[in-house]
């Protein structure tokens, strides 16, 4: 939080001159101190919630990657001239290893937005998901990706 303060401070100046960076500096202590005591954060809470920004944008390149391949799959399917080789939907139920409601959702969200496959169903308390996919090939490991590591870790599990 102080280096936003900071940023903050500099932005609202427009400049940056010795005593602008000084008072900043001076002023984004003093509201560091105060917001601490406050809201009650520590350094070890605002790191945390730094690592876990991280995290979420690391895992959201991540999709916008698969989701770019799975779009150049596809794009591949449609256009073969013999399309019917392609085609094989399946529905596949797999337990899902990740544990939090949140991190659950992210996995059946990321699984519905990415092309080929659609979230069909979630059994008994959510642990089970029910997956169509166009080609079985798209549902390989689909409960030990790339997806779910990085949510696990998100989780503080793995």
């Amino acid at each position: 939080m102080p280096v936003l303060f900071f940023v903050f401070w500099v932005i609202l100046n427009a400049r940056i001159a010795a005593e602008v960076v000084v008072i900043g500096i001076l002023v984004t202590i003093a509201l560091s101190f105060f917001t601490y005591r406050v809201i009650g954060l520590s350094l070890s809470t605002e790191k945390k919630a730094w690592i876990r920004i991280v995290q979420v944008i690391d895992y959201l390149i991540l999709l916008v990657y698969e989701i770019i391949l799975a779009n150049i799959q596809m794009i591949k399917v449609v256009l073969s001239p013999n399309i019917r080789a392609h085609l094989r939907p399946r529905i596949v139920l797999f337990d899902s290893p990740t544990r939090s409601i949140v991190s659950r959702v992210c996995h059946a969200n990321s699984i519905t937005i990415t092309p080929g496959t659609i979230m069909v169903d979630l059994q008994g308390e959510g642990d089970r998901f029910g997956v169509y996919a166009i080609n079985p090939s798209l549902l390989k490991g689909i409960n030990n990706t790339l997806f779910v590591r990085k949510l696990l870790k998100m989780e503080g599990g793995h």
